[in-house]
């Protein structure tokens, strides 16, 4: 995606200046109240609260960023439209791990069944669909979605990060803050005039963060309790698709094209529930203590950039989204490559296309087909062994036995892929062979100047004018005036000579090589541009500087398609 120009004022110094701004606030704040009792170790305590409130507005800053108006007091503006293009994406995301699974197992079985007899060989039938399904989420999780996380960090997609729970409820300062109803201010050290001691602080931050991470977890659905969710809704949906009595819904294409839809929508709402309760005031806030010594809302969760220093992607780089396409697709063709650029990487990714994805599958599907014929069997008079004669497609039973089987089928494979994780060894590998290639070239950038300084010596000394001793020399021995240079051997030894002499810096160095590349082409083009240097030797020449130029060009590409353009 192309990157947007960037913004006026680096991220780093408009975080500065947040900073800065908090800090002058909450002393305005402090200053225009009055002691409730005043005295030096009054103002000695308050100059130790203000040390510790800094240190947390710098922690807060950082956290929310400099664009997401957090105040030393009030309430927090929820995240809101500013996240619909975030939420947007984790959809895209959540739909193709839904669609890209279970419906090509659906297919293959499809297929399978219509050279048997109804119903015959379930057992045998779950197995085949289950290795496919396997294949696509081996497909999905380890190639498509990778590539699709890694152009978007390119884009500079801003990404859902939770606020660390330590951050909103910091550990219990060295001094308290108590404002009276007067407005006037009171500093106390932790357990004095009744306060509750550093202790008892201590405990209630610890049951603040543990309700705070609980919270971030079920948004984040890594928590019990949405262990369920996205499996109902999945059942939901496919229980709905059997409502249709057309036959039409029936064939194989309509099967495997409706329970696409079913299973990746059911997957896309399941993501923007989630990601829309992180945005909302109600669910995705906490009540804090402030800095004032009362309370405020905090947002749970932060929109978190790539690279802080450019400007975040936005609806319109929606334009670009075929690039996209385009982008994502050559990478996951470099992240399939990597499963077979070692023999350990081969075995790596076989084992985990057999033993995760496909045996995972394989597993989910029998149980699932257990599971759900046993609970419609109570819709069909205790009998477990599939349909009944004559029982209509769309009936009670049938489509308590599609959404059964979607919820178990959907909540053994989660399960199991919670317990075995997820492979990221080809995407190492494919940076680290990224990485070699840039060290690679660097040496390259900083080699060859030093490898043809003799060449640059000899070329430099045959496009220097003869000093006044050697003309008086070739007069003398009957030579007679050497003829002048050309007026293009001046740029050109220049240009040599600022290349050896800057050798070491790589962009002053490419400018450089550029340089002294065109003022070699300008000089052969002269008449006598093969009279002042060896063809043997200006090719050389050539060859060198331009091996230069392909490294340094090589290396700006390869950064800027694992980074972005610079600002």
């Amino acid at each position: 995606m192309v990157i947007p120009s960037a913004e006026p004022g680096s991220s780093a110094e408009r975080r500065s200046a947040t900073t800065d701004r908090l800090k002058a606030q909450l002393r305005a704040d402090l200053k225009k109240r009055p002691f409730a009792e005043p005295s030096k170790e009054q103002e000695e305590l308050q100059a130790r609260y203000l040390q510790w409130a800094d240190a947390r507005l710098q922690e807060r800053a950082d956290a929310f960023g400099p664009d997401a108006a957090y105040e030393v007091a009030g309430d927090m503006k929820a995240l809101g439209k500013k996240a619909s293009l975030p939420i947007a994406y984790e959809c895209l995301r959540s739909f193709l791990v839904g669609a890209l699974r279970t419906p090509l197992g659906i297919s293959a079985a499809a297929a399978y069944q219509s050279s048997h007899a109804p119903a015959s060989e379930p057992v045998s039938t779950a197995m085949l669909a289950g290795v496919i399904s396997g294949m696509g989420s081996y497909t999905c999780d380890t190639l498509l979605l990778p590539s699709m996380d890694r152009r978007a960090r390119v884009a500079n997609l801003p990404r859902f990060q939770a606020v660390a729970p330590k951050i909103l409820v910091p550990d219990p300062p060295p001094v308290l803050l108590e404002i009276a109803s007067d407005g006037s201010k009171r500093f106390m050290r932790p357990g004095e005039n009744g306060t509750p001691t550093r202790a008892e602080l201590t405990a209630q931050a610890y049951d603040l963060r543990a309700g705070i991470s609980q919270r971030q977890s079920t948004l984040d659905d890594t928590a019990l309790d949405t262990m369920l969710f996205r499996p109902s809704i999945s059942g939901g949906f496919n229980a709905a698709r059997r409502t249709s009595g057309d036959p039409a819904t029936r064939t194989a294409a309509a099967e495997v094209g409706l329970s696409a839809l079913a299973i990746g929508g059911a997957g896309a709402l399941h993501k923007a529930l989630l990601d829309a309760a992180k945005v909302m005031g109600r669910t995705g806030q906490v009540t804090v203590p402030d800095l004032f010594g009362g309370h405020q809302r905090l947002n749970l969760f932060a929109l978190a950039l790539p690279d802080k220093t450019r400007p975040p992607a936005t609806w319109s780089d929606a334009v670009h989204f075929p690039d996209y396409v385009l982008q994502t697709g050559k990478e996951a063709m470099a992240l399939a490559g990597q499963a077979f650029s070692t023999a350990n990487a081969a075995t790596t990714a076989l084992r985990d296309l057999l033993g995760r994805h496909m045996v995972g599958n394989v597993l989910s599907n029998i149980a699932s087909l257990g599971a759900t014929r046993l609970i419609a069997s109570t819709l069909r008079g205790g009998y477990g062994g599939g349909s009944l004669p004559g029982e209509a497609d769309n009936s009670p039973a049938w489509m308590l036995q599609q959404g059964t089987q979607m919820f178990f089928n959907d909540l053994v494979w989660n399960a199991f892929k919670a317990k075995n994780g997820t492979n990221a060894t080809q995407a190492t590998r494919l940076d680290q062979e990224r990485a070699i290639a840039v060290a690679e070239q660097d040496r390259t950038i900083s080699c060859t100047p030093r490898d043809i300084a003799k060449i640059l010596d000899t070329t430099i000394a045959l496009l220097s004018p003869p000093s006044e001793a050697e003309v008086a020399r070739s007069v003398e021995e009957g030579a007679g005036v050497p003829v002048p240079l050309s007026p293009g051997a001046g740029p050109l030894r220049d240009a040599l000579q600022q290349l050896k002499e800057q050798k070491a810096t790589p962009s002053v160095l490419l400018a450089a090589v550029e340089n002294a590349l065109d003022r070699l082409a300008m000089l052969q083009e002269a008449s006598d541009g093969e009279r002042l240097l060896d063809p043997a030797l200006s090719a050389e020449l050539i060859a060198q500087l331009q091996t230069v130029k392909t490294a340094y060009g090589d290396k700006e590409q390869l950064r800027q398609w694992q980074h972005g353009s610079r600002p």
